[in-house]
């Protein structure tokens, strides 16, 4: 695993990459949506720490995996599978808006923080 962390917001040292008043309405209220669900009307938030919720986040996305493992390449992904797929690919970005959450970070802003880095970034395989 390459160990090297780009740092988004490197003028501002992350203060940009909040919610804030300039943050997708949309976006916002999902995560009130969800914390409102999360702490409230189950009563998880205790249980919701950045670690478990990293752990479990892993899980989710091994969900995903879990779906085309025996799938050969090129296989057409199948009606059942494509629904499948976006219900765990929904319970890796709930994951991932609770974590952000916890840390204090927009989900859009990381996102287009680390895409603005990306495509400035070489691989090797270029």
């Amino acid at each position: 695993m390459n160990q090297h962390i780009h740092e988004l917001d490197p003028e501002d040292h992350g203060a940009k990459l909040g919610i804030d008043a300039e943050s997708d309405p949309q976006i916002v209220e999902m995560m009130h949506q969800l914390e409102h669900w999360r702490d409230v009307d189950k009563g998880w938030g205790d249980y919701h720490t950045v670690k478990n919720l990293a752990m479990a986040l892993n899980v989710e996305a091994s969900e995903v995996a879990d779906i085309f493992k025996w799938s050969k390449e090129g296989d057409p992904v199948t009606d059942q599978e494509r629904a499948h797929a976006a219900e765990e690919l929904a319970d890796v970005m709930i994951y991932s808006f609770y974590m952000c959450s916890r840390l204090g970070l927009d989900p859009l802003k990381i996102m287009q923080a680390k895409h603005k880095i990306n495509q400035g970034r070489q691989w090797p395989e270029d």
